[in-house]
C-alpha cells in the first residue's frame, strides 16, 4: 500500500475574486493607455476651430492681395450686375419675356447675385462707392412687385431658381411689366426700376 504524505503546509486553493497583477505588467499597461492617448484622433472642436483658423487667415490674405480687398472686389462685381440687370429690363421693355425660360434663368442668377453684394456692402466698415441704402431701395422696390399678391416676383426669382420651367403666376407678372410700359412708357414700373438702377450706378 502506497502512502503519499500530507504537505507540510497545505495550501488553500486561489479564490477566482482575487486576480492579481504584478507591477511589472501594471506598469505595462499603462504605458499603453499612454500610447493610445497621443495617437488618438482629436476631439471634432479642436479640428473645426484649427479650419475656422486658417479660412480666417486665407480671407485676410486675399484681401491684402493686389492693393484691394474682398470688399472692393465684392463692390465691382455688383457693379457689373446693376448695369447687367438694366440691360435685362430693357429688353422686358422691348419685348415680352413671359415665356422666355432662358431670360428668367439669367434675370434670377442677375438678382441673386446682387442681393448678395448689397447684404456684403451692407457690412463694410469702408466708404463704398455704391450707396448700400440705395441698393436696398431698389431690392425691396423689386421684391415686393406687384403689390396685393401672394407670391411677388422677388420670390419666384429667389426661391425658385435654378428650375427649368416658369411658374403661371411668374408669367402673369412679366407680361404686367412689359404690358405696364407699352402703355405708360417713360411713366411705367420698368422706367422707374431702371431710374433707380441709373441712381445706384452714379452714387
Amino acid at each position: 500500500m502506497t502512502f503519499f504524505p500530507e504537505p507540510i503546509n497545505p495550501s488553500e486553493g486561489r479564490k477566482e475574486e482575487e486576480i492579481r497583477v504584478s507591477p511589472i505588467e501594471a506598469n505595462k499597461l499603462r504605458q499603453e493607455e499612454q500610447e493610445w492617448e497621443k495617437i488618438k484622433p482629436k476631439q471634432p472642436h479642436a479640428v473645426y476651430t484649427a479650419f475656422l483658423c486658417f479660412a480666417e487667415k486665407l480671407v485676410s490674405l486675399l484681401g491684402k492681395g493686389r492693393g484691394g480687398s474682398l470688399e472692393a472686389m465684392s463692390e465691382d462685381s455688383l457693379v457689373q450686375d446693376l448695369q447687367m440687370l438694366k440691360q435685362m429690363l430693357q429688353i422686358l421693355m422691348d419685348r415680352d419675356q413671359s415665356g422666355n425660360i432662358t431670360f428668367y434663368e439669367q434675370f434670377s442668377e442677375i438678382w441673386l447675385r446682387i442681393m448678395q453684394g448689397g447684404r456684403i456692402l451692407s457690412r463694410s466698415k469702408r466708404k463704398t462707392i455704391v450707396d448700400p441704402n440705395k441698393i436696398q431701395a431698389l431690392t425691396t422696390t423689386i421684391d415686393q412687385y406687384p403689390p396685393n399678391e401672394n407670391h411677388k416676383l422677388g420670390y419666384y426669382l429667389s426661391a425658385c431658381s435654378g428650375q427649368r420651367w416658369l411658374p403661371l403666376p411668374l408669367q402673369e407678372i412679366l407680361k404686367r411689366l412689359f404690358t405696364d410700359h407699352r402703355i405708360n412708357q417713360q411713366n411705367s414700373i420698368l422706367a422707374s426700376w431702371i431710374e433707380l438702377l441709373n441712381d445706384c450706378l452714379q452714387s
